[in-house]
């Protein structure tokens, strides 16, 4: 799986990812565009984007993918998404 134009955008994510400067996966795709992602996981800007809203929508094939488009440890991300999912059930316990 190729992105045929990676912009520099994904680079920054990936270092960013690396140094753990990412608190969540809305922070990443407030660098790395949505549309070269979306179409190279084969769903649309949508789609993806309710399953940034609701990371535990996404499958772990979904993933591994999109660390491999960045060039990233796996487990990093996973990390990330791990931590997104935290902070917002912290958020929802917070508003009950």
């Amino acid at each position: 799986m190729q992105i045929e134009d990676k912009s520099s955008k994904f680079e920054l994510g990936k270092r960013m990812l690396e140094k753990q400067q990412l608190t969540s996966l809305t922070e990443l795709f407030d660098i790395v565009p949505y549309t070269p992602v979306a179409k190279a996981l084969g769903i649309n800007n949508q789609r993806l984007r309710n399953k940034i809203d609701d990371p535990r929508s996404f499958r772990v094939s979904e993933l591994l993918d999109l660390a491999v488009l960045l060039d990233v440890d796996a487990i990093k991300l996973f990390a990330l998404l791990h931590e997104t999912i935290k902070k917002s059930a912290s958020a929802e316990e917070a508003t009950k």
